[in-house]
Order: structure tokens, then sequence, then C-alpha cells
């Protein structure tokens, strides 16, 4: 990452997140999301956008937050190599600027094989945001299940 960053700073439980704005399709406000029984876990159901078919991504789930069930307000959709998923957020806070100053690595104590998903941590006006790198936060192996689930729903 450079030491500039344009981000979408949303919130997940009471945790501020960011995602850089390039990585960003769209923000959706309170769009159906329709289950899908026994998909992969982190995976909430699916939506049809502009006539896309896009799984949806519950970082709950994938955070191990205990409000889990809790529906969600905003969808964050995200580009990821091959395909796009929609990412459930609680709240989209704002879209803001971080410079080098406002940027710190994420100290390796936090970091294994289940956190390289974390990318940076920025300070923005006394609270600290972990932003992710969207391009990590599914393992090869879960894109390209990703990207077999959402072509079935596409066929079906």
């Amino acid at each position: 990452m450079a030491d500039f960053m344009r981000a979408v700073v949303f919130k997940v439980e009471n945790q501020l997140f960011g995602v850089d704005i390039e990585k960003v399709q769209s923000i959706e406000k309170q769009i159906d999301v329709v289950s899908v029984p026994n998909s992969m876990p982190f995976i909430s159901g699916i939506v049809n956008l502009r006539g896309d078919v896009i799984p949806v991504f519950s970082l709950k789930k994938k955070f191990s937050m205990l409000d889990a069930q809790n529906e969600c307000e905003n969808t964050i959709i995200i580009a990821l190599p091959d395909v796009s998923i929609a990412l459930e957020v609680d709240e989209v806070m704002e879209i803001t600027d971080f410079g080098a100053d406002k940027l710190a690595d994420v100290p390796g104590i936090v970091m294994n094989e289940s956190t390289q998903y974390l990318d940076k941590v920025a300070s923005n006006n006394g609270s600290l945001i972990l932003l992710l790198d969207v391009d990590k936060l599914v393992s090869a192996d879960e894109a390209a299940d990703i990207r077999r689930f959402a072509e079935d729903m596409k066929n079906e």
C-alpha cells in the first residue's frame, strides 16, 4: 500500500474498518439479500444488483463477531480479481483521505495466517481504523469457491 490512501470507512459492530476506494464499485443502502441454504460459512446470501448476481459476504461471520445474525444496513460492492462481492456493514461512515502521517503498519503481534487481510492502521480524530486488503479477505480457495458459487447462481 502506498503512503496515501482514500478509503471508505465503515462500522461493523463497534469497530471501524476501511477499504481502498479504488476497490469499491458502489455503496448500496438496504438491498434485499436472498439467503442461500448450505452456502459457504461467510456467505449470507446473494443480491441482484443491476442484473448481476453478487454473493454477499458477512464480515461479522468472518471476524467471529457475536451479533452475526443482526441485519446490516449498508452493503459495499467490492471488486476482487474475477468476481465482485457485497460486504455487509452496519454503517458507512465517510470517505476520507489518509496521508502517510495517519497510516501505520499493523503490529506484528496481531498478524497471523488468519489476519492477512489486515493491511494498515489509520488514525483519524482519535479513532483507530483497521484498513483491509480486500484481495486477502478471502483465501485463493475461498475466492475460487465464491466465483463458482456466483456462476452457479447466475446459471439457475
